[in-house]
């Protein structure tokens, strides 16, 4: 993917010595002068392979509500292991031989159910989830013991939780509170999992959606407020250093991605209210450059379903260059953003829709679930 920005970035700002194709040339006029539409990805399907390799059944009788992968450190070893989180369960599933799973550990919660998984980069024997019913009410932070022998629990934040991410350098960001009292708080944690010092940043004065660490600078970090503006914050003094608006076409957009490249951020966005339309099919993610010298921004490219599939953007992940969504058919489809096609799609399993979906965060492995307790695993190339 960042090669694919320094060429974006080149053509934006040095100028190509041939003559620029039509959009290459639109997307130039928009970072510096007038404001146009973004260009649609190809409709077209171009076959990528979908391998399942790996099931397991999470038997805990409650709904399944998201998937990980992890690292996990089991007597002395680091296993990649599987996090599985049901409503009142979450739980830890080591590997075997020939793609199959134990279960080692289990979490339980007695009222509140949990939303999410939410992994903590660089940080062993840790993993975070929020909790709540339709909003984050909790977030708590899973361990075990010094002595690997019981599963402990400690609470880290609670109250009106709008949106939490694990940073990389051991670090949790999360925003809480309303508009009038937001806090937007930064928890970093010690190698062996305890919380160490907290951070306060400015607030933008908006509802945070989601957070999004920037590839390629440094203790930046970007948030997608409710007036779908971006904002960009110093993580090392707190400072809110931009706040830049992308437009009113999508409501609601959640960022995915950031990466900055020659001076200009490229985010991935999906969109989940947006609507089908004759011209550019179901918008599903897309991709656009922010110059913030200027706050000017401009839609390259967006990533829509085949002609003859329906649907809108559920939930997803991104990893390098590759997107993968839920949609309301129940179908998972993957993009290739580079390319600008969407790759495969995966049907329903066994008349049970798809209903989360992970990458493998250290291969090139999909994790699927559905709400009854299966995860599927599954090898793309």
């Amino acid at each position: 993917m960042n090669y694919f920005c320094q060429l974006l970035a080149h053509q934006v700002l040095i100028g190509p010595r041939k003559k620029l194709p039509c959009t290459e040339i639109r997307m130039k006029k928009q970072l510096f002068m007038t404001e146009i539409a973004d260009v649609p990805a190809c409709d077209s399907l171009n076959p990528g392979t979908l391998q399942l390799v790996s099931k397991l059944k999470n038997p805990s009788g409650s709904c399944s509500v998201d998937v990980s992968a992890m690292w996990w450190e089991i007597a002395g070893f680091k296993e990649r292991c599987i996090i599985t989180a049901c409503e009142y369960v979450v739980s830890l599933w080591k590997p075997l031989d020939t793609w199959q799973w134990e279960k080692i550990y289990s979490w339980h919660f007695a009222e509140v159910p949990v939303l999410q998984i939410v992994l903590v980069p660089d940080v062993c024997n840790l993993v975070c989830v929020a909790l709540g019913n339709l909003e984050i009410r909790e977030i708590r932070a899973l361990l075990c013991s010094p002595d690997g022998k019981s599963e402990k629990q400690v609470l880290l934040s609670s109250g009106n939780i709008k949106a939490v991410l694990g940073l990389t350098k051991r670090r949790l960001v999360s925003s809480s509170g309303t508009l009038c009292d937001q806090q937007v708080e930064i928890m970093t944690f010690a190698e062996d999992g305890g919380s160490k010092e907290k951070q306060f940043l400015m607030h933008p004065e908006e509802t945070i959606l989601t957070f999004a660490e920037v590839q390629g600078m440094q203790e930046a970090l970007l948030g997608t407020t409710v007036m779908n503006n971006i904002v960009i914050w110093n993580l090392k003094t707190g400072q809110l250093l931009k706040k830049m608006h992308i437009g009113d076409s999508y409501q609601a957009s959640v960022c995915h991605k950031a990466y900055s490249e020659m001076g200009l951020l490229f985010v991935v966005l999906s969109h989940p209210c947006a609507k089908e339309s004759k011209l550019l099919g179901s918008p599903v993610f897309q991709l656009i450059v922010i110059n913030p010298k200027t706050t000017l921004s401009v839609g390259v490219m967006l990533y829509c379903l085949p002609q003859g599939q329906a649907g809108r953007f559920l939930e997803g992940d991104v990893k390098d260059h590759f997107a993968a969504a839920v949609l309301t058919s129940g179908t998972i489809a993957i993009w290739d953003l580079l390319l600008g096609h969407c790759t495969a799609l995966l049907p329903p399993v066994s008349d049970q829709n798809w209903s989360f979906v992970k990458w493998s965060g250290a291969d090139s492995h999909l994790l699927a679930g559905q709400k009854d307790g299966n995860i599927f695993v599954y090898r793309y190339y």
